[in-house]
């Protein structure tokens, strides 16, 4: 019975020393001491005292040390210098120190040396403008230890000298980042005071102190002129925001803006008369046309209007084509169960290929590759890659008739390509300076700008003065057709459908044009054969044939498939200057 006793008390005795004990880590900070100097000049000398036990085998420790901020979505800069370690004795520690534009990082310690034990570090090294300004007053708002240590830190503390200012409120916060646990201690003298926290510190905690300062001093500060140079140089990359758009618009504005003739006759077509570039605000002249273009064809006149070769043109030049009498187009319905489909037939008239145009001549030859007859539904999904080349050709045409300095699809490609190189480079620096600092409000300005890049980059193209007139000239029978107004002034009213059906087209206005046919009980020209329409009235006809033919031979069948604030506002650790944290190597 004795010795089951004996037993339980030492087995009770075991459980409470090791209960009690504490569990003893291989490295731990005893004490981490910080004496903060506040110079006149506004800078900062700053003393750390590390008093660093260990049990394995270490070369030293390393210090980091934030250099750069966010201040209120802004970069700040508050550059570290005069650098030097030592142990408690004076004695010189050799350190190397590296930078990566965040961090100042001090690696402490002899790499041929080895120790373990205590060992203490005193590490000196002055701060830029450690002080910051308000309205009612200055302030010194630093974290202490930083919350980035590997090491457990068992006591911190820290002194504020100022014999420059008075001290005259304290603020300490302590604990994991962004909270406060109540913990620390200070204590105001008038140019000197004390901030002591006994709880340990680890990865993700802080120990941060806030000073107030009176607005009058003796205090240094910066100018305001010396703080503007200072903030450009720190925000640099922010100042590159308006570039991308800057230089659009700039070279919009020496090669995008069009020509016009100092002449205001929208009609002179000769291009040695002088000329100037539009003013930036321009209000464009709307002549009243009231006969078909006679200096371009109707794709042409299409794809100057808009700046840009699209299906509709092409459908234009292929009834150019009709008209010119070298095919005919005829329309035909099917009853198949319970519908009715159409289909369209383009019949070869002529071999004779003379009057034609480049873009004509190649679309008159492709459409009758295969026969001097075919259907509309047979050139569907095969036909595409004509429509591009046709394109390409009507473009050039315009180049070629001098309507432009360049192709537009050309320079409106290079333009777009170089402002989302310009985003892109732009956007690549800010990754590497400001976002890594949280601050996300310059990308959304570069977001923004994009629209306004882009669009800049589409009116690139520039018009000669002769451009600039057939430009007008196309407007002008476009509104005239529009608003019908062509009833009253035109007399043989057949001839002018027959030759104005085509730029209708190309000029989007044909609806208007077929309404105006079917009040007029005007016919479709004689190059379009409609005997067997049977549901579809000839106000149909006109409308749909664009859009339908239009369809048919674009279609693809392939592309289906594819912190700056005070530290009295806030009520937490961290946010302050200085910090960061360290470990040993």
């Amino acid at each position: 019975m004795k010795k089951l006793l004996k037993s339980l008390l030492f087995g009770l005795a075991g459980f409470l020393f090791f209960q009690t004990s504490p569990i003893f880590a291989s490295e731990t900070i005893n004490s981490f001491y910080s004496i903060i100097e506040i110079n006149q000049d506004t800078s900062l000398t700053i003393t750390e005292q590390i008093q660093y036990t260990t049990t394995d085998n270490r070369h030293g420790i390393y210090r980091y040390i934030p250099t750069t901020y966010n201040k209120g979505g802004q970069v700040e800069r508050l550059p570290i210098y005069d650098v030097a370690v030592s142990d408690d004795q004076g004695n010189p520690i050799p350190f190397t120190r590296s930078s990566d534009g965040r961090f100042l990082t001090l690696k402490i310690g002899d790499p041929d040396t080895t120790f373990s034990g205590e060992k203490n570090y005193v590490i000196t090294y002055t701060v830029e403008r450690g002080i910051n300004q308000f309205e009612n007053h200055n302030e010194l708002f630093w974290d202490i230890t930083g919350e980035g240590w590997q090491i457990p830190i068992q006591k911190s503390s820290a002194t504020v000298i100022s014999q420059f200012a008075e001290l005259q409120e304290l603020a300490c916060y302590s604990g994991p980042i962004g909270s406060d646990d109540g913990q620390c201690n200070f204590e105001l003298g008038k140019n000197q005071a004390t901030f002591t926290y006994l709880d340990q510190i680890s990865y993700g905690d802080n120990m941060t102190i806030v000073v107030r300062l009176p607005k009058e001093s003796q205090l240094q500060f910066p100018t305001q002129t010396e703080l503007f140079f200072l903030w450009l140089k720190h925000n640099w990359p922010i100042v590159l925001l308006p570039v991308p758009v800057l230089v659009m618009f700039l070279w919009w504005y020496k090669k995008g803006r069009d020509f016009e003739f100092i002449s205001q006759n929208v009609f002179d077509m000769d291009a040695s008369k002088p000329a100037r570039l539009r003013p930036v605000q321009f209000n464009a002249r709307e002549p009243m046309v009231y006969e078909p273009l006679k200096d371009i064809t109707p794709g042409e006149s299409g794809a100057l209007l808009d700046e840009r070769v699209d299906i509709q043109d092409i459908v234009a030049e292929i009834l150019e084509l009709a008209r010119k009498k070298k095919l005919k187009i005829s329309v035909t319905e099917k009853k198949v169960l319970f519908s009715i489909t159409r289909d369209y037939e383009f019949t070869k008239l002529s071999e004779n290929m003379a009057g034609l145009s480049n873009v004509q001549a190649y679309l008159f030859t492709e459409l009758f590759k295969t026969g001097d007859v075919v259907q509309l539904s047979k050139l569907k999904g095969t036909f595409y890659l004509t429509i591009d080349a046709a394109k390409g050709k009507l473009e050039s045409a315009l180049v070629e008739k001098k309507a432009y300095t360049d192709k537009p699809m050309k320079v409106r490609a290079l333009g777009l390509v170089i402002f989302i190189i310009l985003l892109a480079g732009v956007f690549w620096v800010l990754s590497v300076t400001v976002l890594p600092l949280g601050i996300v409000w310059p990308v959304f300005l570069l977001v923004l700008q994009f629209p306004v890049g882009m669009l800049l980059g589409y009116n690139l193209p520039q018009k000669t003065a002769v451009g600039t007139n057939l430009c007008l000239q196309a407007r002008g029978l476009r509104a005239t057709i529009n608003r019908g107004a062509w009833r009253e002034k035109i007399k043989e009213k057949h001839l002018f459908i027959e030759e104005v059906l085509p730029f209708a087209v190309s000029l989007g206005v044909v609806k208007q044009l077929a309404k105006d046919m079917e009040e007029l009980q005007i016919k479709p020209p004689e190059y379009i054969s409609t005997a067997h329409l049977a549901t579809w009235t000839v106000a149909d006809f006109v409308s749909g044939f664009s859009t339908e033919v239009g369809n048919s031979l674009a279609y693809n069948p392939n592309s289906s498939s594819s912190s700056g604030g005070s530290g009295f506002s806030g009520g937490s650790s961290g946010g302050g200057g200085g910090g960061g944290g360290g470990g040993s190597w």
